[in-house]
């Protein structure tokens, strides 16, 4: 039974769908870079989320129902990302204490 189900694991060099010069480069990349990337980009998407809601409902020929759509759903779409945001930071800033990274700070 055992020697079926080890058959029948299928192994993997783990690039997923990523081609193999892709995925060589990717795996280059360090984690702390990879936390400041997308922590930087998600609040240039936060920025531009916040922008496009303020400007697309007053600035372009909408209907009503699109005037009311689009800040509720960017508003909703700068929640998740906050989110996500805080979620990543909180990785990173434990990546960097495990890495012994992180500077000591004196607590207050």
């Amino acid at each position: 039974m055992e020697n079926q189900l080890e058959q029948n694991l299928r192994k993997t060099h783990g690039n997923y769908v990523i081609p193999k010069k892709i995925a060589v480069s990717m795996k280059n990349i360090s984690p702390r870079t990879q936390y400041e990337a997308a922590m930087l980009s998600m609040i240039f998407i936060i920025l531009g989320l916040i922008v496009m809601a303020i400007y697309m409902p007053f600035q372009q020929g909408l209907s009503l129902f699109l005037k009311i759509f689009l800040p509720f759903n960017s508003l909703c779409g700068v929640f998740l990302l906050s989110s996500f945001l805080v979620t990543t930071f909180q990785q990173y800033q434990s990546y960097l204490a495990v890495m012994g990274l992180m500077e000591e700070r004196d607590k207050e």
